[in-house]
């Protein structure tokens, strides 16, 4: 927070010019610096079956925690004409086979590494290791799942409620599938416990989720860490059948004895490290996303043969193959980004396990990923779209355009199970004195918003829209839940890179005088309806539910305002440059704690800078917009007198919030400017720039 935006910045007026010197001075160093490049012939060799002897193709071969890496040719042959240096440690891996090293000093030719296949054991009397013995090593990776939705799948209360009604005092309200679905007599078991309680699963295919009084210490693992890093294939053919499915996902359980067939598989592709009994790393690719599809990609059985894949089935888990429809699947697409590259994002570390003596090599942080593995956090739901309100006076009328942009997310909005929604309310008041002004327009929020009071939280028929599936049974009724839908009565969410756009008409009584438009964009888990039959108040994981809590009755993912006639009180201007783009919550007024100021598309952990002004003309005799093309930036320019400058340091996700201390009514009507810089090692300069904003503090 910063306490004083007006009197700190007249204090530190005089640090910005220097940022510009040292700016100059970094550029000139970076074209008098020579390349890096030494000569060599690296190393090169070929990649063989150990049992065998026969040349493999396609296997990644990497200098160990670098970037140096290539993919053998069809004789098996390879060549890192990049690895340079005595004692290189060079690691070939292939899907289906343990990884194998070798240590060489270059230059170094016919160099032979030799893959051995992973036996594929399906054991049925290996124990699964409680996932705290994989803290022993990986101990920042076993903390971050431990407070994870993974780690608490087999006692999600509302999975239990759905099942059978045990998971809370109101769980039997409502749809329970044991009592309710047209397929508990055939199939009484269901399939939650294939994503849930995966561990009691896989030992004994579609079993029924352990009693929730007396969990196996199986069940308690949830989604652990065996159930992903034992997968040694998808058949991504078959995206939608639930969960482990035998013959659809391929998991390894390793025969006796261990020290010769155990197996870990992971995506680093270099790992080398090894531990009888515990521990043999083996390349798996398809754990960046297609490992995702088991338990975020399915379809319902409407006919009970255990073919999910049949045309008759309603899929209810469809996130994966948004993802996999939309340009973010494309390795060739700009906009290309993994399950994991989202959901797990780096969080600093520079090495992955440091025990038993052994020296880990330092990473690159970028390839080190969280295990936390969130999805519906507030750091997730608040950039996941951009929402914006256009609005004009037309004579008595008050026309509001909404656009919302799904410019952050890589599968639809909302995506998971089909109870979820997300709501989008649009309000008109009158400024002197708060009158609501009265909605003319047609367009309302569906009855799945809830029927009732507003001030409950119950939205249906205000102006503004319902994003969801809704599913329909055998006789066309709907809301379903999916386990018995048939079909879909309509789907308006929103696709990676969709855009959906609204109009709202408020009429404006003669002396009305100034009005504000809001836009609000709410996230709920579960439609009002089944929320009050099931008599929720807390999530699965026993986290208050903000479904049915004031002010928003659901998260607050975007909110956007327009005042008029007249400026609005943030106004966004000018371009930005290597992705960051500034951006607001809430309305700037003296003494508000909700506005924010944020920044986002940088890189995580980044040194970065708010600059502050109140000129968006002239600086120092340069008129404004200043390029800093010259400098070493294009396309970046600065948009504002700086008067101010802040160090800040860039969050995990890539952005940073700063709440501004506006409790001095001095603030009211002053305008303030505010531009971000972080590093950016692409650029010549080392920084890049944002967009700017334009603060009108509101009274």
């Amino acid at each position: 927070m910063f306490t004083s935006p007006i009197a700190d910045s007249r204090r530190r007026s005089i640090v910005t010019p220097c940022l510009v010197v040292a700016v100059a001075v970094l550029l000139v160093a970076a074209v008098a610096s020579p390349t890096n490049a030494v000569a060599g012939t690296g190393v090169s060799g070929v990649v063989v079956d150990a049992t065998t002897s026969q040349p493999l193709s396609g296997a990644l071969v990497s200098w160990q925690a670098t970037d140096e890496r290539t993919t053998t040719a069809g004789d098996g042959s390879f060549s890192l004409p990049g690895a340079i240096g005595a004692n290189l440690v060079i690691v070939a891996a292939k899907k289906g086979y343990y990884n194998n090293s070798i240590e060489v000093t270059s230059p170094a030719t016919g160099e032979q590494i030799a893959l051995k296949p992973v036996p594929q054991g399906n054991n049925p009397n290996y124990p699964f290791p409680n996932p705290l013995n994989c803290g022993l090593c990986h101990v920042e990776q076993v903390s971050q799942w431990m407070d994870s939705p993974m780690a608490k799948a087999g006692t999600n209360t509302w999975v239990y409620d759905v099942y059978d009604g045990s998971g809370s005092p109101g769980g039997g309200g409502g749809f329970v599938y044991k009592q309710h679905s047209v397929h508990a007599g055939s199939n009484p078991n269901s399939e939650c416990a294939s994503c849930h309680q995966p561990e009691p699963w896989i030992k004994a295919p579609y079993s029924a989720l352990d009693p929730i009084g007396n969990p196996s210490p199986e069940a308690l693992h949830g989604v652990s860490c065996e159930v992903c890093h034992k997968i040694a294939h998808i058949d991504e053919s078959k995206p939608n059948f639930p969960g482990i499915w035998p013959g659809v996902v391929t998991f390894t359980r390793p025969d006796l004895p261990l020290v010769d067939n155990q197996v870990q598989y992971g995506v680093l592709g270099d790992s080398s490290y090894e531990l009888p009994t515990v521990m043999q790393p083996s390349y798996q690719p398809q754990m960046t996303a297609a490992m995702c599809a088991a338990c975020h990609q399915d379809k319902n059985d409407p006919d009970g043969d255990l073919d999910f894949e049949e045309s008759d089935g309603v899929i209810s888990e469809p996130t994966y193959l948004e993802w996999l429809n939309s340009p973010y699947a494309d390795p060739a697409a700009p906009e290309f980004a993994t399950c994991v590259d989202c959901h797990m994002p780096a969080f600093g570390a520079t090495e992955v396990c440091s025990a038993f003596g052994y020296p880990a090599p330092i990473r690159d942080p970028d390839t080190i990923r969280s295990h936390r593995i969130e999805g519906t956090t507030p750091a997730f739901l608040e950039n996941a779209v951009s929402l914006s309100v256009d609005a004009e006076q037309l004579g008595g009328q008050i026309v509001a355009d909404v656009s919302i942009v799904n410019d952050q997310t890589g599968h639809s909005v909302p995506t998971g199970v089909t109870i979820r929604n997300m709501i989008l309310l649009v309000e008109a008041w009158r400024e002197s004195d708060g009158q609501m002004l009265a909605h003319t327009g047609t367009q309302t929020v569906h009855t799945l918003g809830g029927v009732g009071d507003p001030a409950q939280g119950y939205y249906a028929g205000l102006p503004g829209k319902l994003y969801a599936k809704h599913n329909h049974d055998a006789s066309g009724a709907g809301p379903t839940f999916f386990t018995d839908a048939t079909g879909i009565l309509w789907d308006n969410r929103i696709p990676a890179l969709g855009q959906d756009d609204t109009r709202y008409t408020f009429d404006v009584p003669l002396g009305t005088g100034p009005v504000h438009v809001q836009a609000r964009l709410i996230y709920r888990r579960a439609f009002r309806f089944f929320v009050d039959a099931k008599q929720w108040t807390l999530d699965g994981h026993g986290n208050p539910l903000a479904d049915v809590q004031a002010p928003h009755f659901g998260h607050l993912m975007e909110q956007s305002d327009w005042a008029g006639p007249g400026a609005a009180p943030v106004t966004i201007y000018g371009s930005g440059c290597g992705g960051l783009a500034i951006g607001s919550q809430n309305t700037p007024k003296v003494g508000a704690t909700d506005f924010t100021v944020t920044l986002s598309g940088a890189i995580p952990g980044a040194p970065a800078v708010l600059l502050l002004g109140s000129n968006p003309s002239d600086w120092l005799g340069m008129q404004l917009p200043l390029a800093l093309a010259p400098f070493g930036a294009p396309g970046c320019s600065l948009l504002l007198a700086p008067i101010s400058d802040t160090p800040l340091t860039v969050d995990p996700s890539g952005g940073i919030t700063i709440v501004p201390n506006l409790a001095s009514p001095a603030y009211a009507g002053v305008t303030l400017l505010a531009q971000f810089a972080a590093a950016e090692p692409s650029l010549p300069l080392g920084w890049a720039l944002s967009d700017a904003m334009a603060i009108w503090i509101q009274p």
